[in-house]
């Protein structure tokens, strides 16, 4: 299982590491922050058609997670993408994939909102998910791993960086938020702690971190890095 971190649009570079490292019939995850919706939605539909294509070739297969950095809309609508390679991955979607049940959570909070354009590279609908009851299942079924855009509090980061309180200068309500957001995925963090999850993986934060927690593994992804588990 190959696992990679936010690309922001920088896919001719994946897809380039990926050929130059001869991967071949692999499952690569990629933790949200794809840039889908920073194009317009027939020229974004045009490029993941033409990754899988590529994908096909290299009889890979490619689980794409929803960022905040990403329009919720492609998700919504990937019925009627036809990719043969290409999943765009629900929120609270449990797969199977290389005999382990892999958890998917999408979403975040863009600390930068307030100098963005709603519906141009900003989506009102952009945060995690609260879903309680399908929360409260969780612990009933057996989750392996967890791969979501942001961390709960008790992963890494610990504190709030300086760009953080800069954009919060502007934006009131963005501190509360973050930190409910965080919240959110402790609840989520405690569920599968029960449901016997001893992996969880996520990017967001641009920065490479691996920390153990209680017998959990979280392992933040830097921007465009690859890695296997």
């Amino acid at each position: 299982m190959i696992l990679i971190g936010d690309i922001h649009g920088g896919y001719p570079e994946i897809l380039y590491q990926l050929k130059r490292r001869d991967i071949t019939k692999a499952n690569i995850i990629q933790v949200g922050d794809w840039g889908l919706g920073f194009n317009s939605k027939a020229r974004d539909i045009s490029i993941l058609k033409q990754i899988d294509k590529f994908l096909i070739q290299s009889q890979n297969f490619l689980y794409i997670l929803r960022g905040n950095h990403d329009n919720k809309w492609f998700w919504d609508n990937r019925e009627s993408i036809q990719l043969e390679c290409i999943k765009l991955v629900q929120d609270y979607e449990v797969l199977t994939i290389e005999n382990r049940k892999v958890l998917f959570i999408g979403g975040g909070i863009s600390i930068d909102r307030k100098s963005r354009t709603i519906g141009k590279d900003y989506w009102e609908d952009e945060k995690v998910i609260f879903d309680t009851a399908t929360i409260q299942s969780i612990p009933t079924q057996q989750i392996d791993l967890v791969i979501s855009h942001i961390a709960p509090q008790e992963a890494w980061p610990y504190i709030i960086p300086p760009i953080v309180t800069h954009y919060a200068s502007n934006d009131a309500q963005l501190m509360q938020e973050l930190h409910q957001e965080r919240a959110i995925m402790s609840q989520i963090y405690a569920a599968v702690n029960q449901a016997g999850c001893k992996e969880w993986y996520y990017g967001h934060y641009h920065e490479s971190n691996t920390i153990i927690v209680e017998g959990m593994k979280f392992r933040c992804l830097a921007a465009m890095e690859i890695i296997e588990s």
